[in-house]
């Protein structure tokens, strides 16, 4: 009986350690996971014809969507045009987090985190911008 307590034991300790060796070891490991460029979609052909032209803002600006080959642009006013990246359909982002969203076959535009698109301007964060054609 005592061989067996002592055994029973025995294991018990050996678990503890083993388990509290491995705790230690899973604290000191980490494992991040690489980051990825968000994706970037390619357009068909004559796709972004419907927003290639110019939207009057609520705010009474004028901004202007363009295409130069597979690269696509909005230029606000006086401001230097800036690069749209395309996301989704109808759904472009621009370097700086400016995302353009545009509905209705380019009819109606959303511009979310307006602030980024506009360099001469500040305005607050997560200021959102409509328009019409």
């Amino acid at each position: 009986m005592k061989t067996y307590l002592g055994a029973v034991v025995g294991a018990a300790l050996g678990l503890a350690m083993f388990c509290a060796d491995a705790e230690a070891q899973s604290d000191s490991v980490q494992i991040k996971a690489p980051q990825q460029a968000p994706k970037v979609m390619r357009l068909a052909p004559g796709e972004f014809d419907e927003y290639a032209a110019s939207y009057d803002l609520s705010n009474g600006e004028r901004i202007a969507f363009s295409q130069r080959g597979q690269r696509y642009f909005a230029q606000l006013g006086g401001e230097p045009r800036t690069e749209l990246l395309p996301r989704a359909p109808g759904v472009f982002i621009t370097p700086a987090g400016a995302r353009v969203e545009f509905s209705n076959k380019g009819a109606e535009l959303t511009i979310r985190n307006y602030e980024r698109l506009v360099t001469s301007a500040v305005l607050p964060p997560g200021t959102v911008m409509m328009a019409v054609r």
